[in-house]
C-alpha cells in the first residue's frame, strides 16, 4: 500500500515532533518537516504531497521581516512580501489539486484575518489548534473523508454568518486594499499614504470614515466613536502580518 506523502510546516521542535507522532496515529505516511514556509513553498515547487499541516505564523521569518519594516526597507512592489501558512497552503492545493489541508495554529488575535481568509478564499476547511494532544488527529481524520472540522477554539474568532466578509470589508476597491497596506507599511501621514497609494492627502482623509465603517460592521470590538484615522491606523498597525501578507497580495492587487 502506497503510503501518504505529508508535508508538515512547522518552526517549534516540540510541537512538530508531537504532530509527527499524532499523524503516525491516524495515517499510514511519510512525513517530511520544515520549519519555515520558505523551504515548504521550494519542496512543493518539486514534490506535491498528498496532505499539508501548515502552521500559520513563523516567528523567525516575523521577526526578520519586521525589522526590515521599522527600518523603511519594505516596500509594497517588493518582490516578496510577508510570508505565512497561506502560502503553503496554497502551494499545496496548486501543486496537487487533490491535496488534503490542515491549518494547525494557535487561536491567537493575529491570526483572525489569515484563518478567515484561508476559509473564504483558499477553501480550507480543517483547522485545529495546538492547545491539546489528539486535535490534530481528529482534524486529519476529517480532512482525509473531506468534512468541515474547525475547532470550537477556533471557531470563535470568526464572525457570525450575517456580519460581512473578509472581501466585503477589505477587498472592494483596490485603492482602499492599498491605504490599509501603507498604513501596515508603517506610513501614517495622510500625506504620506496619498503618496504611497497615489491619491492626494484629502482623498485619504474624506476615505476614513467609510474604512471605519466597514471595520465596524466587521469586527464590533472596533470602535464607533472618535477619530476614523486613528481606529483604522490601530487595526492596520495590529494587523500589519496580514495586510503585508504575499498571498493575499497575489489574490488582491
Amino acid at each position: 500500500m502506497t503510503k501518504a506523502k505529508v508535508l508538515l510546516v512547522e518552526d517549534e521542535g516540540v510541537a512538530a515532533q508531537m504532530a509527527v507522532t499524532e499523524l503516525h496515529s491516524v495515517l499510514s505516511c511519510e512525513i517530511t518537516v520544515v520549519p519555515d514556509p520558505v523551504e515548504a513553498l521550494t519542496r512543493l515547487a518539486h514534490e506535491p504531497v498528498d496532505l499539508a499541516v501548515v502552521d500559520m505564523l513563523y516567528q523567525a521569518h516575523s521577526v526578520e521581516f519586521e525589522q526590515r519594516r521599522r527600518l523603511g526597507q519594505v516596500k509594497l512592489t517588493d518582490r516578496r512580501l510577508h510570508l505565512s501558512g497561506l502560502a503553503v497552503l496554497h502551494a499545496a492545493r496548486t501543486a496537487n489539486p487533490a491535496a488534503k489541508t490542515v491549518l494547525w495554529t494557535n487561536g491567537e488575535p493575529n491570526r483572525r484575518l489569515h484563518m478567515m481568509f484561508a476559509l473564504e478564499q483558499l477553501g480550507c476547511r480543517v483547522m485545529c489548534p495546538k492547545d491539546a494532544v489528539g486535535k490534530l488527529a481528529a482534524a486529519v481524520r476529517a480532512a482525509v473523508e473531506e468534512r468541515e472540522h474547525i475547532d470550537p477554539l477556533l471557531r470563535m474568532y470568526f464572525p457570525p454568518p450575517s456580519a460581512p466578509t473578509l472581501a466585503e470589508t477589505f477587498f472592494t476597491s483596490s485603492t482602499r486594499l492599498a491605504v490599509w497596506r501603507a498604513i501596515a507599511l508603517g506610513v501614517h501621514e495622510h500625506a504620506a499614504i496619498g503618496a504611497v497609494v497615489g491619491v492626494t492627502a484629502g482623498t485619504v482623509r474624506s476615505g476614513m470614515d467609510a474604512l471605519r465603517s466597514r471595520l465596524v460592521a466587521f469586527d464590533p470590538g472596533c470602535s464607533p466613536d472618535g477619530s476614523p484615522s486613528a481606529e483604522v491606523l490601530r487595526y492596520a498597525s495590529q494587523n500589519w502580518q496580514f495586510f503585508l501578507d504575499d498571498t493575499v497580495r497575489e489574490f488582491h492587487r
